[in-house]
């Protein structure tokens, strides 16, 4: 499933292919939107994420909110180019240059732009991690509030009431920064793990937004060995790399199962006493 950073880049392209740009057809195959076919035209004035899903603001004051989950898909082509899937198209918005498309996706509803957040996921959520509001002090004060302060990191980072937009490769590698195991409660942190631990929640999430799902620090890397030659096909530091050596002590990486979801870490660099 698509993490916060995968979601934000998916509006990122949205936004560049259809805001201000005038839509020559459009289609959709899924019966929340049944009532837009009535429409003569449509305008797309805003397109934004919020932890895994996407808002899709359009002319009558209206949203479309998507979420993809497992198998929804957004594409992006040239109007003329020949799609060749098996997936089932629900929504198709042209303009002279480029085709955007969502395939597979069952969590669609139509909604007043204004009713936004009643929205079955989006009024449970917490603070979107790539949010510019949401920085370190918020994300600091949401760990020591009584619902996450005892549970374990692991169940926490995941938990979309939490921080929205963590996924389970962030939730690995925001852990490695941090030099914690998931089996850490916040409450059991001292002060300068708490705060180095809301630091990292927001650094890798945007680190892995900016850098297109990878999450690797390579201005630390360039420190540690000089360049960045031999880093640069890789995506993570320790999620996926489980029996191969860590790269900053060499110790092996492991992988361990929370609540049947995989974490990675390293035993050595990532403090394990509970």
């Amino acid at each position: 499933m698509p993490e916060g950073p995968e979601t934000r880049r998916m509006a990122d392209s949205i936004s560049t292919a259809l805001i201000d740009k005038k839509i020559i057809s459009f289609s959709f195959f899924h019966e929340q939107l049944d009532p837009l076919k009535a429409l003569s035209n449509i305008s797309v004035f805003n397109a934004l994420s919020k932890g895994k899903a996407i808002i899709i603001r359009i002319n009558g004051g209206l949203s479309i909110i998507t979420h993809n989950q497992l198998y929804g898909k957004w594409t992006f082509n040239r109007p003329d180019t020949q799609m060749k899937t098996n997936r089932q198209l629900r929504i198709e918005l042209v303009t002279e240059k480029k085709a955007v498309r969502l395939w597979s996706a069952t969590n669609i509803i139509l909604c007043k732009t204004i009713d936004e957040h009643l929205h079955s996921y989006i009024n449970r959520i917490g603070p979107d991690v790539l949010d510019d509001t949401t920085d370190q002090s918020v994300i600091r004060k949401r760990l020591i509030e009584k619902k996450f302060r005892n549970r374990i990191l692991s169940s926490t980072l995941l938990d979309q009431s939490f921080i929205a937009g963590i996924g389970n490769y962030l939730r690995s590698e925001i852990l490695f920064f941090s030099r914690l195991n998931h089996l850490k409660k916040p409450s059991k942190l001292d002060e300068a793990q708490l705060n180095n631990l809301a630091k990292e929640i927001k650094n890798v999430s945007l680190r892995a937004y900016l850098q297109k799902g990878k999450t690797m620090d390579y201005d630390s890397i360039r420190k540690l060995f000089g360049n960045t030659d031999n880093f640069k096909r890789l995506r993570h530091m320790v999620f996926g790399r489980a029996g191969q050596p860590c790269f900053i002590c060499g110790d092996t990486v492991i992988k361990q199962f929370s609540s049947s979801r995989r974490v990675y870490l390293c035993t050595t660099c990532q403090e394990f006493s509970v």
